[in-house]
C-alpha cells in the first residue's frame, strides 16, 4: 500500500490550513535538496532483493550494473535473458563473508535456441580463491568470487547458478554500465535495511553510517528539516520492511499430508528448524490419532519438535516457549475450545510478532479455521460442539477470509446457503489441498483444483 509521504513526514495534525501547507512545503523542499545530494553521491549498483521469490528471474538490461541477493535452499536459480541486440555480459559471483564464508558459488550460461541449449561457458566457483571484498557504499564484507565478461551475440540466454549443496546466501552481479536511475533512490532506502537485516544479519543502524544515509541527512537544510526527514526516513523504513517481509502461513485441512509441501517451503535444513507443535484443540478429542501421525511424520523429517499446550499460559509465558521457533504447528480438534484458550493466552498477539520475524505458521483443521476472520464455518456441519460456550466467535485474522475444510462434495449445496450469510471471503479446502499465504501473495497447493462458489444473494 502507498502511503502519503506528506501525513507522513509531518507526523502531526493542525487546525490551521496554513501551517500544514507552509510544512508540506518546507518537506517537498527538503526532499528536493536529499533526493540531489543523493544524485551525486549514490553508486548506481541497482540492488534486487529476490530470495523472498520462487521461480526464475527475469533480468532486463543486462549491460546495466545491477546485484541480486539470493538463498539458495536446495534447488539451483535460474536468471534469463532476451536481449535483440549484441551486449557485452559481465557475471561476477560473490558471498556474505560473516554469514556463509564457505560458500562457494559457480555458474553456467546457456545460450537458448528452441529446445536445445549450447554451453557458453562454465563459471567455476569451486577451484577458485575467493578473496575478502568490503564495498564501501553499504559497509558490507564479502567474499569476492569467480568473474566472467564477454561480448555476446543477441538471443536468448540462461545462466544457472549452484553450489555443490545448492544451499545459502550468495550475490550475483549483473553488467559493468554504472546507470543512475532516479526511482532507484527510493528503493535503496527499504532495501539497504532490509538487507542488513534479512542478509547479511547486522544492525539496521548501520545503515544510517553508509555514505548514501550520510548524504541524506547532510543535505537537510535547518533544524526543523533535519528533524523531519529524520522521521520520514524511520517510518519509512519500519514500514517498508514491515511490508516486504513476507508472513508466511500454510493452512491444511490434513496438516503432514503435504509435507512435500512444507518441505519446498524450508529456507534452511528441517534438523536446524524448531517447531512449536500446538495440541490443545485435540486434548478433548475421542480418537487424537491424528496427533501421533502429524508427530510421527515430523519426526521422520528430521524436525526438532516441542509439543506445546497452550491452555491456562500466560502472555509471557507464550512468548518465550515460542520465541525461538522457526515454525508454530498448530494442530486440529476443537476450535471453540482453541480459539478460547488463544484468547486467554495472548497468542494472537505473540504469534502477529512472530510472523514478522520470518516465524512461520502452519495451521491443521482447526488451527486453520482460527486463523481467518471467523470460525463460523465450524458451526455449517456442526463438525465441532461449542462446549465453552464461545460466543465471539471472531478469528485471528491473521488471512484476510474464512477457512472451511475437510471439503466433500455433497457440502457444496450446504456451503451456499450458509455463504448467503457470511460478511467474509471464504476459503475452502479438501483433505489434499493446503493455502499458502505469503505477504499478500495465496497459492494454492496440493491435489485437484480450487473450490469455489460464488456469493447467492439474499
Amino acid at each position: 500500500m502507498r502511503q502519503d509521504w506528506s501525513i507522513i513526514m509531518l507526523g502531526i495534525k493542525t487546525k490551521e490550513k496554513r501551517a500544514i501547507k507552509m510544512k508540506k512545503a518546507i518537506i517537498i523542499l527538503a526532499s528536493i535538496f536529499l533526493l540531489s545530494a543523493v544524485a551525486q553521491t549514490v553508486l548506481a549498483h541497482q540492488p534486487r532483493i529476490i530470495y523472498f521469490k520462487q521461480g526464475d528471474i527475469n533480468i532486463d538490461n543486462p549491460e546495466v550494473s545491477q546485484v541480486f541477493y539470493d538463498k539458495l535452499s536446495g534447488q539451483p536459480r535460474n536468471y534469463f535473458i532476451n536481449s535483440d541486440k549484441d551486449f557485452n555480459l559481465y557475471i561476477n559471483l560473490l558471498v556474505p563473508e560473516f554469514v556463509n564464508a564457505n560458500g562457494r558459488y559457480s555458474a553456467n550460461v546457456f545460450l537458448l535456441n528452441g529446445d536445445k541449449e549450447q554451453l557458453v561457458v562454465f563459471i567455476d566457483g569451486f577451484l577458485q580463491n575467493w578473496e575478502e571484498f568490503y564495498e564501501p557504499f553499504a559497509r558490507d564484507y564479502y567474499l569476492k568470487g569467480p568473474e566472467f565478461e564477454q561480448r555476446v551475440l543477441a538471443g536468448n540466454y540462461r545462466i544457472e547458478v549452484f553450489s555443490e549443496k545448492n544451499w545459502g546466501e550468495y550475490v550475483l552481479t549483473i553488467g559493468k554500465d554504472e546507470v543512475f536511475a532516479f526511482p532507484e533512490v527510493f528503493n535503496i532506502y527499504w532495501q539497504l535495511p532490509l538487507l542488513k537485516l534479512d542478509f547479511f544479519k547486522t544492525s539496521v543502524l548501520q545503515f544510517f553510517l553508509t555514505p548514501f544515509g550520510i548524504a541524506g541527512i547532510s543535505t537537510v537544510f535547518g533544524l526543523l528539516i533535519v528533524i523531519l526527514v529524520i522521521n520520514f526516513l524511520i517510518a519509512f523504513i519500519r514500514q517498508k520492511i514491515e511490508n516486504r517481509r513476507a508472513k508466511t502461513i500454510l493452512l491444511t485441512s490434513v496438516g503432514m499430508q503435504v509435507k512435500e509441501e512444507i518441505k519446498k517451503m524450508l529456507r534452511k535444513p528441517a534438523y536446524d528448524i524448531l517447531v512449536g507443535f500446538i495440541t490443545t484443540a485435540s486434548k478433548y478429542n475421542e480418537d487424537a490419532s491424528f496427533v501421533k501421525k502429524d508427530l510421527e511424520a515430523m519426526k521422520e523429517m528430521g524436525f526438532n519438535i516441542e509439543e506445546i499446550d497452550i491452555e491456562g499460559k500466560k502472555q509471557g509465558e507464550l512468548k518465550k516457549l515460542l520465541d525461538s521457533k522457526d515454525i508454530v504447528f498448530v494442530e486440529g480438534g476443537n476450535a471453540f475450545f482453541l480459539l478460547k484458550c488463544m484468547r486467554e493466552s495472548g497468542f494472537e498477539k505473540v504469534m502477529r510478532k512472530l510472523l514478522k520475524r520470518g516465524v512461520v505458521y502452519i495451521g491443521v483443521s482447526a488451527g486453520s479455521i482460527v486463523a481467518g476472520q471467523t470460525i463460523e464455518t465450524v458451526g455449517w456441519n456442526n463438525r465441532d460442539k461449542n462446549t465453552v460456550g464461545l460466543k465471539n466467535l471472531k478469528g485471528l485474522r491473521l488471512v484476510p477470509f474464512n477457512v472451511f475444510v475437510h471439503y466433500q462434495s455433497e457440502q457444496a449445496e450446504m456451503i451456499k446457503q450458509n455463504l448467503r450469510e457470511s460478511k467474509h471471503p471464504l476459503r475452502i479446502l479438501t483433505d489434499e489441498q493446503a493455502i499458502l499465504v505469503q505477504g499478500r501473495t495465496m497459492l494454492l497447493l496440493g491435489k485437484g483444483e480450487e473450490v469455489a462458489f460464488e456469493r447467492a444473494k439474499k
